[in-house]
């Protein structure tokens, strides 16, 4: 029996047909929600039957640590999925590879359970135009988040158990995947004020001859080297026209540089 866990679903692949008929009867006199044909039944989470969904998932556990002494991860988070009971003929089932995916700062990490080289190229023709790096040593792949369309591909692949010949489990914390989430749409909206201000800052941008794709410690470096060179004690002697306009570009400088910080540490 293979326990396959996707972001949305959990899977249930066996070619035991008792086993299949006995988490069968379990679904249909439980669930309410529930289709199917010969040999694939679906279940779909409905609130109202959460207990009978924990206690199924239970039983579940239970027989598959007949097989497997770790049990299923994430078991207890598991009852919202939507549940996949289907039953392969003998020896038809995939091999499982099994992805742990964690969360920081603009990247994935899929930490690999084996090094699986046309898996991974299948990945990055998947997830082209991003950025990808992959550790064989460490067996981890990290995703570099690019725009929505990033979040978008990997919920996509994320819901497939099935890849190439594999059957792929999921190791995903729904709520650390959440809060990543969350976290990248408050910078984009945080990005996209920045840049409607910035428009608002051309004119400051124009005086340090930087743009807004500057950061401000690049802008600090630009402004450091302007101060200098149009610093009033550089012109003491020079003609009374001299000193006005350096004494005038050195004002435009420094308000410039001090508006841009306020922008920087307001809005990013």
């Amino acid at each position: 029996m293979q326990v396959v866990q996707t972001l949305e679903t959990i899977n249930i692949n066996t070619d035991d047909i008792s086993i299949f008929y006995y988490f069968k009867n379990l679904i249909t006199k439980n669930f309410s929600k529930v289709i199917g044909r010969k040999n694939k039944i679906f279940s779909f989470f409905e609130e109202s039957e959460i207990p009978q969904r924990k206690y199924f998932l239970k039983v579940l556990n239970k027989k598959y640590l007949k097989n497997d002494n770790e049990g299923i991860k994430n078991i207890q988070d598991a009852h919202f999925k939507t549940i996949k009971l289907n039953f392969e003929q003998t020896n038809t089932l995939k091999p499982m590879l099994f992805i742990k995916v964690n969360f920081t700062a603009g990247n994935i990490l899929m930490k690999f359970s084996s090094h699986e080289k046309i898996f991974i190229s299948y990945m990055k023709n998947y997830f082209k135009n991003h950025k990808i790096e992959y550790n064989e040593e460490n067996l981890i792949l990290i995703l570099e988040y690019k725009d929505a369309i990033t979040l978008e591909l990997f919920e996509a692949f994320a819901d497939e158990s099935e890849h190439l010949k594999y059957c792929v489990n999921f190791d995903i914390d729904k709520n650390e995947y959440k809060n990543f989430r969350e976290n990248l749409h408050k910078k984009e909206g945080m990005k996209w004020k920045f840049n409607a201000l910035a428009k608002l800052f051309s004119n400051y941008f124009n005086v340090l001859e930087c743009t807004p794709q500057n950061d401000l410690s690049e802008i600090r470096q630009k402004y450091l080297i302007m101060v200098k060179l149009y610093h009033p004690d550089f012109y003491q002697g020079k003609s009374a026209l001299e000193q006005a306009y350096c004494r005038e570009q050195f004002e435009k400088i420094q308000i410039a540089y001090d508006n841009l910080k306020a922008l920087y540490r307001n809005n990013t």
